[in-house]
């Protein structure tokens, strides 16, 4: 396997276990009590960052090349860009919800807890086709001077400085993120 698509599945796993913890909240939320704020919102500061800074640039580092390799690639991945746009437009949406919420909106709960329970299963569903379907495809059709360029281009572009800090900010919320949720609920 390469490194890449190693490292792409292990955040993965981390979206999942952060899902969870969202999942929980939203949970909170139907049960009609006050969920975690400053959780969801380090979640949510999270899925509205690192996906699109990080994450989905390399998988589309990876989708460039494959769909260049394999027509049966393209045809089977075609939707796989609009679904990063979409998956960030929906967890700002949810963000913006929780940011009313907090400021005193009287939008209803089952609204919040709809947008929210949207997204969590738009992510999963995306993260299975992409380990179901992306991964494979890309370790079939790449080669391994394809797999180098890509490792080149992702580690020249974490050599920036301004990148690097954001990331850095980023580790940063995931580590909020830990805490906040080791602590006991209540």
């Amino acid at each position: 396997m390469s490194k890449i698509i190693e490292t792409l599945k292990l955040e993965h796993r981390l979206f999942r276990r952060y899902l969870d913890l969202f999942d929980q909240e939203m949970k909170a939320f139907e049960a009609g009590r006050s969920p975690r704020y400053e959780l969801l919102e380090a979640l949510l500061d999270y899925f509205t960052t690192f996906p699109d800074e990080w994450h989905h640039r390399k998988e589309d580092l990876v989708y460039d090349v494959m769909v260049t390799r394999s027509d049966v690639a393209r045809s089977a991945l075609y939707d796989l860009r609009i679904e990063h746009e979409r998956l960030g437009a929906g967890a700002k949406k949810f963000g913006e919800h929780i940011s009313d919420l907090r400021l005193g909106s009287d939008l209803p709960m089952n609204v919040i807890v709809e947008a929210g329970k949207t997204y969590s299963r738009l992510l999963r569903r995306h993260m299975v086709k992409e380990d179901d379907v992306f991964f494979p495809m890309a370790e079939r059709y790449l080669t391994l001077q394809d797999w180098r360029d890509i490792e080149q281009t992702v580690q020249s572009s974490r050599n920036d400085p301004e990148l690097s800090a954001r990331l850095d900010r980023i580790d940063g919320v995931a580590g909020s993120i830990e805490s906040i949720a080791s602590s006991e609920r209540y």
